[in-house]
């Protein structure tokens, strides 16, 4: 139980960092050219950026002492070589597919459109209490015309 509700906090902080971008702060900060949109360039740039907030020590590993808050256990999914940090490389293999999930037409631009529906998305995984690390990056929602 208490599990949940950390997994439930963290879920429900990344909402909230959402919704500040969707509402153009962070949106505003991450669109470093002003064309409205956020790249991939520019959200590789903002994934690096944290990382280096991050990484206290400047070793290049986010370690478990680095890892703070709600949020840190979901950032230990990104730890995907087991060895209890995160590299670089795994942070932001991490950002590139929530990247691509909120990148719903695959143009390499996230909207605000894009990231407003995501928020949408992720508020409604909480809402039904699924794993709470699909509100960090939920799986897009099936094509209403597959195959096509």
């Amino acid at each position: 139980m208490k599990f949940t509700r950390i997994l439930t906090a963290a879920a429900v902080a990344a909402l909230a960092t959402a919704a500040a971008i969707a509402q153009g702060g962070g949106m505003a900060q991450a669109d470093t050219n002003g064309d409205g949109m956020i790249s991939k360039a520019e959200a590789t740039a903002q994934a690096n950026a944290r990382f280096d907030a991050m990484d206290t020590n400047k070793d290049g590993f986010l370690s478990a002492d680095e890892q703070t808050g709600p949020a840190a256990r979901l950032l230990k999914r990104a730890d995907t070589d087991g060895d209890g940090k995160i590299s670089r490389a795994e942070y932001l293999a991490q950002a590139d597919k929530r990247f691509a999930r909120i990148d719903a037409n695959g143009d390499g631009q996230i909207t605000k459109d894009e990231l407003a529906a995501w928020t949408d998305r992720a508020r409604k995984a909480v809402m039904q209490r699924r794993d709470p690390a699909d509100a960090i990056a939920p799986a897009p929602a099936p094509s209403p015309n597959p195959g096509q």
